[in-house]
């Protein structure tokens, strides 16, 4: 039974960067951001890293769902766990997917550098309903 755990847990974590490595990446200033999944709406999710935390903040994305070619610009918002540094707004909105209300939160506007897959962005963030304040460049992680 004790040779049975390590095993569970290295086939995981080998599934894990399967996954991964199937989902779009880039790499950004702030770290990797990962097209980690869809939601049942159309929505793209994607992850990005937060200064400080193992915790990863989420951007919800509709209309990217399910794009391969085509791509332009999209707009959508942004979630972090409440206290993970960024300002919190008055009051909150609840994540889609787990129900939880957040006050960490704001706009985004994500522009793709070409219509196809892969390719660079630009995203422009902003707190709460304020207008965009930060800006991030993404660049894709090919393989090879």
């Amino acid at each position: 039974m004790k040779h049975i755990l390590p095993a569970a847990l290295a086939a995981l974590s080998l599934a894990s960067f399967a996954h991964a490595q199937q989902s779009e990446v880039w790499r950004t200033e702030i770290g990797t951001v990962v097209y980690d999944h869809e939601t049942p709406n159309g929505e793209a999710v994607l992850t990005f890293p937060i200064a400080g935390s193992a915790q990863r903040g989420v951007a919800f994305i509709p209309e990217l769902a399910g794009q391969q070619t085509g791509r332009g610009v999209y707009y959508g918002l942004w979630i972090e766990p409440d206290g993970s540094g960024a300002p919190a707004c008055d009051f909150s909105i609840t994540d889609p997917e787990t129900g939880t209300p957040r006050q960490t939160w704001g706009r985004i506007q994500m522009i793709f550098v070409d219509p196809g897959v892969p390719s660079s962005w630009v995203l422009r963030r902003g707190y709460c309903f304020d207008d965009y304040s930060e800006f991030l460049i993404g660049r894709p992680v090919t393989g090879g």
